[in-house]
């Protein structure tokens, strides 16, 4: 029996956690002893049950602010200011993970989204294994000399290369810095934090992939959610229109939007103000608290709307479900920016004035559809795969036998 340490660090919803969730019950099934460290541990119970697992909170920055969606270049800057600002605080982050290891002993660890953990790792014999969606796990780079991953909406003029390269050493330094001062060894490039890893699990397809289809690169696809209850749909007539959303500032207009369309609506608004639910909750918008069984809501729906979550967009992607996407952080906006090029949704954004011309386009415009259509058709193949086994293999390649 071999003990396995999953970690998630970074993000905020629940999808990290179910991209956990079927290598956690496959290594259960297979015997081993199971540890999670999770970012959040409040939706533990509705993601993993009552699996036998022991839980722990991980480490991870707390303070940080909020910048718009222009504000990172690349994964530099998503580190260096998400993650930690100085070796002070880098330091602090590499000993908590480093105690965390040291109790566990772990023979692997799974990575969920966790660059801090990954860096505290480096000097680890364990096997290392990362699990999640494109943009979590980053490509590696081919060219040893190029920025460390510039994101899709970066323009590479020579100003911006220079800047980015000033940035990487900068941040290597940070980093080298503190592992010098836990005892670690140093890491020659930012590319070692994610080419460390033994094995990679990607948990979506090479049509979501936020940089772009990797060849030589297994997709797994996103796992179905736990089952969970029906969709129960307002009274009222008029297509349904299904919503995953945060409270986000033009969240009004949005509604606004749909009553004016006369859409059956069921909306589920992580932190939805009490004032929005009373004024607009009606014979044909239903605000909902829980999660609900989205191969129901896809059977149902006519279209979609949400913040871009992966999974979210993921799930109603490959079951050929038009989407208006409204992403509110930059690796929403990557994933918007595949499915628009695609013609399979529409994007809109938090800040404009009225969504009524976006909301018009998913009734009307017949090509949204149909592509939507066609992008699932194009899923198909990927969503054959046998993922159970696939992860098993990898399991009985990492662990010691």
């Amino acid at each position: 029996m071999a003990r396995i340490l999953f970690v998630w660090e970074q993000g905020g919803n629940i999808g990290h956690l179910n991209n956990l969730r079927l290598p956690i019950e496959i290594a259960i099934k297979n015997g081993h002893q199971v540890i999670l460290a999770a970012r959040e541990l409040h939706a533990l119970k509705s993601i993993i049950g009552d699996l036998p697992i022991t839980c722990m909170q991980a480490p991870f920055k707390q303070n940080t602010v909020t910048l718009g969606q222009e504000a990172f270049l690349s994964f530099t800057h998503l580190l260096s200011r998400q993650c930690f600002s100085n070796t002070d605080e880098l330091q602090v982050y590499l000993n908590a993970w480093c105690a965390l290891y040291y109790l566990v002993k772990p023979d692997l660890v799974v990575f969920e989204h966790s660059p801090t953990a990954l860096i505290a790792a480096h000097d680890y014999p364990f096997k290392k294994m990362l699990v999640g969606n494109g943009f979590s796990i980053p490509p590696q780079g081919q060219d040893p000399d190029a920025p460390f991953m510039p994101f899709p909406t970066t323009q590479l003029t020579p100003a911006v290369l220079e800047s980015l390269h000033s940035d990487d050493k900068a941040l290597l330094r940070i980093i080298n810095t503190a592992q010098t001062l836990i005892g670690a060894k140093p890491m020659d490039s930012l590319y070692r934090i994610y080419g460390q890893a033994h094995a990679r699990l990607l948990t979506t397809w090479p049509q979501l992939d936020h940089f772009g289809e990797r060849t030589g690169q297994v997709y797994v696809g996103v796992q179905p959610p736990p089952n969970l209850t029906a969709p129960e749909w307002p009274s009222g007539a008029g297509p349904k229109v299904f919503g995953y959303l945060n409270a986000m500032p033009s969240l009004e207009l949005l509604l606004q939007g749909l009553v004016s369309a006369q859409v059956c609506a069921l909306l589920l608004v992580r932190n939805l103000p009490l004032h929005l639910r009373e004024r607009y909750s009606s014979e044909r918008i239903r605000f909902i608290d829980r999660a609900v069984n989205l191969e129901d809501v896809a059977r149902q729906v006519s279209w979609v709307v949400s913040n871009c979550n992966h999974n979210t967009v993921a799930y109603f992607a490959q079951r050929g479900v038009p989407q208006l996407l409204i992403p509110t952080y930059q690796e929403h906006l990557f994933l918007a920016l595949r499915l628009v090029q695609r013609g399979a949704a529409a994007m809109a954004y938090q800040d404009q004035p009225a969504y009524t011309a976006a909301i018009n386009a998913m009734q009307t415009h017949a090509p949204l559809h149909e592509q939507a259509k066609l992008l699932a058709a194009q899923m198909t193949p990927y969503q054959k795969m046998d993922v159970e086994k696939h992860v098993r293999k990898v399991f009985a390649k990492l662990l010691p036998t």
